[in-house]
């Protein structure tokens, strides 16, 4: 249909450290003006056709962008419950760790009792730190 325009720029950053490489694409939905009367002179219908299809592939983009949309607030979706799943699961670990490690303190097993719960909350306490530092 509309011939698509490519246009590659370089460009150097404010400091004159690094090349950028800019790529603009222009892709119309019609022809240009010049083309459209060409090609009326060879067909009287070709307006209507041309109107169809652009009107054809603009619904076309308008449905692409929807389902990117969609995929991009889905991988969101998952990552957030991921991220209160792993937190949750982190609380039970602790809260049962804290309770097994009083269990050993209680029974006389303190040095062991007191290590075990000093490694689960260095454990857990690293595990968020590197998530944070991840991101």
């Amino acid at each position: 249909m509309a011939k698509q325009q490519k246009k590659q720029q370089v460009v150097k950053n404010q400091q004159g450290q690094g090349l950028l490489i800019e790529e603009v694409l222009d892709d119309n939905l019609l022809p240009d003006a010049t083309e459209i009367e060409k090609l009326h002179r060879i067909d009287n219908n070709i307006l209507e056709w041309l109107k169809q299809t652009a009107e054809k592939e603009q619904e076309f983009r308008h449905q692409a962008f929807a389902k990117k949309l969609k995929i991009a607030e889905d991988t969101e979706r998952g990552i957030r419950q991921i991220s209160k799943l792993g937190i949750i699961f982190s609380f039970i670990i602790v809260v049962l760790g804290m309770f097994f490690s009083g269990f050993l303190i209680y029974i006389g097993q303190t040095v062991i009792g007191t290590i075990f719960a000093g490694g689960i909350i260095l454990s857990i306490v690293s595990a968020f730190l590197r998530k944070v530092n991840a991101k």
